[in-house]
């Protein structure tokens, strides 16, 4: 089945909700490589309030949305889908943590983010063998 078709398989509320992450998620990528993390973070919490979404939308769904959308979207990194997928939860109400960590592999650093959304992890494999830096609320 085509990409195209896919798309138009989808209910017109996951439709709605997979082509606003993906818009989200070109912005933020952009706007990451233009300012820093934390203005960009109170920015979108300031954001989410004027802008809100209805709760009927799961946690499951806006993750999907975000899995789904990063895929297509070049350098959707997973700080790029954290942001997005938190800035989607405190839309509809809801909070995640943003944890950022670090490894460290044949003297390469590397680092990783991902959500968690009452003490699940929710998006980004939860940073097995990555040691904690920081978690944004």
């Amino acid at each position: 089945m085509t990409l195209l078709r896919k798309f138009w398989s989808l209910s017109s509320e996951k439709r709605r909700l997979l082509l606003r992450t993906s818009v989200l998620l070109a912005l933020l990528r952009v706007a990451l490589s233009l300012s820093s993390f934390v203005r960009l973070k109170k920015y979108l919490a300031r954001r989410a309030v004027l802008h809100p979404m209805p709760q009927c939308v799961s946690v499951d769904q806006i993750v999907w949305a975000v899995r789904t959308a990063a895929a297509y979207v070049p350098g959707a990194t997973c700080l790029t889908q954290a942001l997005a997928a938190k800035y989607q939860l405190e839309r509809s109400g809801r909070h995640g943590r943003i944890h950022i960590g670090v490894a460290k592999d044949k003297g390469q650093f590397s680092a990783h983010a991902w959500l968690e959304y009452e003490g699940q992890t929710v998006l980004g494999g939860g940073g097995a063998g990555y040691s904690r830096l920081i978690a944004v609320e």
